[in-house]
């Protein structure tokens, strides 16, 4: 509160009365709430000598010295201080920054006034605790977690009666607590500015600084945990207060986060480990703890950093009991259910999938998941990997369509240094040595290059892979999962897929049924994408109507899952009060991919094209041929504006998926895009 200067000798007097009426008999009267509660904490808590004349100090100057460069906050606002310091010099103010312990960092403002005050050592490197100099403006602070303005006789100690205090605590995003705490002192008489409201205006401008280095951190460990998706594993990215900042899909099946925060346990381990991180090197730091039921879950954690420092950490969670599983060498019946939980259906085909997918979990043969974009062929890699005696170490995912052609051996394969103009200096592993020990994603394998499937049928038959612009061999034990939206054994017959590849990796293939053959499903999949849903954006008591449900079962879905997930996200974000009627319901009939209301049958004139599915949406044998691709004018057969854009948010935005959903190539795809003048 502000005191004007001809009330304060009034208000001095009486609050000299109540300061000695509370240590002589200990009567609390004529205080403010805040302050008796810190007189009672001083006398039967820390039970502070009132008599005291200096604050503690830090023992030595090096210790303090380290705790100043330590202090996130200290670095932050050192601009804020150096500027309202100078403003402050004549001004009978002294202007103080504390750290979260109470410790004094910094004093700046009138000279004078610093060195009256240093006689009770408040002064860099003093510490200005509660609990050990009594009620004062900074410690008081700290305790009551609000700014705090400490006149006079209102200090515990009867040695600061003659300074009043006002301080503010620095807050950040995501702590309670403050990391610091911004005091303007001067003598309880001398003309004052409006102090509290000061200090308040100084500690947010630091806090808004914290913030704003701690965004640049964060989006640096959102960086790294994008960079880290293409490995197919369960990852969760938490920042250097071990705060979950993202997570994705798998991550989130697999381990129950509380709030969307990591168990007690969790974090406190990776805190341990984050504290750990200078000597841990580049290797990810093994992570336990007790999960529910008992079981032991486990993580490796891959420490980010900038500038020096641990700003935080990718989490690789691994399946619950993956150290017994792996010791026996065949999943248990409880974590294969864990494994293919993901997978939802109750169909008699996809339940035919995730059958002949245990029994690839069970052996480590090499796999080929055969489906359309969209039907989730990712998640049953996932399971495949999670329920083996591979799961203790990495999936890594390799998408062969989304990679220029010039670099797939490079992503693949690795390369030495100096190889690249702007590759990097020390060269870099493939995914293949990535994926040593465990599984590796090839996805769209049929897109890969005819020079990169000779050089992966040599890796597959010798057990070795040969970095580009090296000799030396190194060993590789990878088990491959390969899944593709075209028939292998159709490309091996066009010439576009090595036959020898193909009987090398055709060894278990499943077919991954497409959402128009179990429709039955719709309903549970709808359901389950809306509960996500509302957890996403937070929303609650989401439903879908009757009608909606009608309309959702009797869609084609050119798009399959993927595109039924999206089509429930949107209706969740647009809708605006449940339930969710067909209206809010966005649904695109795509040409050649089965639109809905064609006949089961077409008589369309087709030119052979065994790799494509009929354009015309027909399930039963074209007029020309199953498989057949219907010859159609340009005007006919190319898809408009909207229809684009649909396939597109149908494949996630991924060029070569939509232009395998349309059946033309990338560079076809690529064309209309800009004949429409669509971007992301």
């Amino acid at each position: 509160m502000r005191r004007d200067l001809a009330d304060r000798p009034a208000i001095r007097r009486q609050l000299d009365r109540a300061w000695a009426r509370f240590v002589g008999d200990g009567v609390l009267d004529g205080v403010r709430p805040e302050i008796a509660r810190s007189w009672t904490r001083a006398r039967d808590v820390y039970r502070i000598d009132r008599t005291i004349c200096r604050a503690p100090v830090v023992p030595t100057d090096d210790l303090w010295q380290r705790r100043c460069e330590e202090d996130e906050a200290y670095v932050a606002a050192g601009p804020v201080l150096e500027a309202f310091s100078a403003r402050l010099r004549e001004a009978g103010h002294v202007l103080a920054l504390f750290d979260a312990a109470g410790w004094l960092l910094h004093l700046g403002g009138d000279p004078a006034v610093a060195d009256a005050l240093a006689t009770a050592n408040f002064r860099p490197g003093a510490s200005w605790r509660e609990d050990a100099t009594g009620t004062n403006g900074p410690g008081t602070t700290l305790v009551e977690r609000c700014a705090t303005e400490v006149f006079a006789s209102e200090h515990f100690v009867e040695a600061w009666h003659g300074w009043t205090s006002a301080a503010a605590p620095i807050l950040v995003p995501g702590s309670d607590a403050p990391v610091g705490v911004v005091d303007l002192t001067a003598p309880w008489d001398a003309p004052a500015p409006p102090a509290l409201a000061t200090a308040a205006a100084i500690a947010a401008a630091i806090s808004e600084r914290l913030r704003a280095r701690q965004a640049v951190r964060d989006g640096i460990v959102r960086y790294a945990l994008r960079d880290a998706r293409d490995s197919g594993d369960a990852l969760v990215a938490v920042d250097a207060r071990g705060r979950v900042l993202e997570a994705n899909g798998a991550a989130l099946r697999r381990l129950a986060l509380e709030d969307g925060e990591l168990p007690v346990d969790a974090r406190d381990r990776v805190l341990a480990a984050l504290r750990g991180a200078a000597g841990a090197g580049d290797d990810a730091l093994p992570i336990e703890w007790a999960g529910h039921g008992g079981d032991r879950r486990r993580a490796f954690a891959s420490v980010v950093t900038h500038e020096g420092a641990a700003v935080g950490a990718i989490l690789r969670v691994l399946p619950p009991a993956t150290t017994a599983r792996a010791a026996r060498g065949a999943p248990s019946p409880a974590a294969m259910r864990e494994a293919f939980a993901p997978i939802r259906g109750r169909s008699e085909a996809i339940r035919a999938a995730i059958d002949l997918a245990r029994v690839a979990a069970r052996n480590d043969l090499p796999v080929v998941l055969v489906g359309e974009s969209g039907t989730g062929k990712e998640l049953f890699a996932q399971g495949i990997h999670a329920a083996s005696a591979r799961a203790e170490k990495r999936l890594v995912a390799l998408n062969c369509g989304a990679i220029p052609t010039a670099l797939v051996e490079a992503e693949l394969f690795g390369y030495e240094p100096g190889t690249f103009t702007g590759g990097q200096r020390e060269g870099k592993a493939g995914k293949l040595e990535e994926a040593n020990g465990g599984t590796l994603f090839l996805d769209e394998v049929s897109e890969l290059p005819a020079q990169a499937q000779t050089a992966l049928l040599r890796v597959l038959q010798e057990r070795e892979v040969v970095r580009l612009g090296g000799s030396r061999a190194r060993p590789v034990d990878v088990r491959i999962v390969a899944a593709t939206n075209r028939r292998l054994d159709g490309e091996v017959a066009a010439g576009r897929f090595r036959h020898d590849l193909f009987f090398r990796l055709n060894v278990l293939s499943i077919p991954i049924p497409p959402l128009r053959d179990r429709l039955e499903d719709v309903p549970l999949l709808a359901r389950t994408f809306l509960a996500e849903a509302e957890e996403r954006m937070g929303r609650v008591g989401l439903t879908l109507s009757d009608a909606a449900l009608e309309v959702l079962a009797k869609h084609r879905w050119p798009g399959n899952v993927r595109e039924l997930e999206n089509a429930i996200m949107r209706a969740a974000a647009v809708v605006a009060a449940p339930p969710i009627e067909p209206r809010d319901l966005l649904l695109v009939d795509l040409r050649g991919l089965a639109p809905r209301g064609r006949p089961a049958t077409c008589s369309l004139p087709c030119q052979p094209d065994p790799s494509l599915p009929c354009e015309q949406g027909a399930s039963g044998p074209c007029a020309a041929g199953a498989g057949r691709r219907p010859e159609a004018s340009a005007a006919e057969d190319e898809p408009g504006r909207e229809e684009l854009v649909a396939a597109l948010d149908a494949s996630g935005w991924n060029i070569a998926r939509t232009a395998s959903s349309l059946g033309v190539s990338r560079m076809t795809l690529y064309r209309r895009l800009r004949k429409f003048g669509i971007t992301r």
